[in-house]
């Protein structure tokens, strides 16, 4: 009986030893992806800003936003109870690599200012080539991806006397 337990403890510590070296050598592939791959993430989910703005005036910018590492923004504006009449709305985004400096990044969005409408648009990051280098076209006023900071300038050509607005943000 001692030598038919002395084989079971035997069998049992092999196994174990086994079972460990196995799953020691089980470890997921090397990727070998290159510098300039267009598909990069970045290292977080994403950045949610909700600022609400009332607009009364021609023009207005949000504040900035951090948005290190962002290569793609999912953007809503919904406006309120919308008193006056608001015509030529559009709403620039724009960027920047220092904090001071704001450069536009794509074109404007034309904007439907009424009560309740639902503005929504993505903006997407230039993607660079897969193989080489991607330069882009020097600027001092453009930008062709996203910098630490991200805000958005709201221009009417007319406008009336309030415009409250929900802003939603998303950036990946």
């Amino acid at each position: 009986m001692r030598t038919l337990r002395n084989c079971f403890v035997l069998s049992l510590l092999i196994a174990v030893v086994m079972v460990l070296l196995a799953t020691f050598s089980l470890r997921p592939p090397e990727v070998l992806a290159d510098a300039y791959s267009s598909h990069r993430f970045p290292a977080f989910s994403y950045i949610l800003d909700n600022p609400i703005l009332t607009i009364a005036g021609a023009s207005l910018s949000t504040n900035p936003t951090s948005t290190t590492g962002a290569t793609t923004a999912h953007v809503t504006w919904v406006f309120g109870t919308v008193a006056g009449t608001y015509s030529g709305c559009t709403v620039q985004a724009k960027t920047s690599f220092d904090g001071a400096n704001f450069l536009t990044l794509g074109s404007a969005a034309s904007v439907t200012v009424t009560t309740n409408a639902v503005n929504a648009w993505d903006i997407y990051q230039q993607a660079p080539v897969t193989t080489g280098v991607t330069t882009t076209t020097v600027s001092s006023s453009a930008a062709a991806g996203f910098g630490q900071w991200s805000e958005y300038t709201f221009a009417c050509s007319s406008y009336g006397s309030s415009a409250p607005v929900t802003i939603t943000a998303i950036y990946k």
